[in-house]
């Protein structure tokens, strides 16, 4: 009996790990930031290949650790930008969004560079949400500076 119990922890925990980011709709993401103006631009790019046909999402980006969440003043940044899923399931379409914060603490930015750079560390991450909850999500560590 412990043998079916083990075998069957082990099998549901394979299993649950199998669904993460099933949707697989964010395709590209990066953080821009621009020294001169004290502004930083989130964007990503998702695509709609994996859901059903009219299907509502919005993207998100969802901001961890004291040096971003300091410099920026916030710990989440919606896109104003509500989108539906293609009608048409026989082709998939691809989306841009993005949004631009005002930095509240400048003198930051190469410390804010550094953090969402380093790979060990989660500080920026684009999420696709819909009523339903959290669709797909990805860690970006893609950093432009102007």
């Amino acid at each position: 009996m412990k043998k079916y119990i083990l075998v069957f922890t082990i099998l549901l925990i394979i299993l649950s790990g199998c669904n993460r980011n099933a949707a697989e709709m964010i395709t590209d993401g990066k953080v821009i930031i621009n020294k001169e103006d004290s502004t930083v631009t989130f964007k990503g790019m998702l695509t709609d290949r994996n859901l059903d046909a009219d299907t509502p999402f919005q993207a998100r980006f969802f901001l961890q650790g004291g040096t971003i969440r300091n410099a920026l003043g916030k710990d989440l940044i919606y896109t104003d930008k509500e989108l539906k899923s293609d009608s048409d399931l026989k082709k998939s379409e691809e989306y841009e969004v993005e949004t631009t914060i005002e930095l509240k603490q400048p003198d930051k930015i190469d410390e804010l560079i550094k953090a969402i750079k380093d790979k060990d560390e989660k500080v920026v991450t684009i999420e696709v949400i819909n009523d339903n909850g959290r669709l797909d999500d990805k860690v970006i560590h893609k950093v432009e500076e102007k």
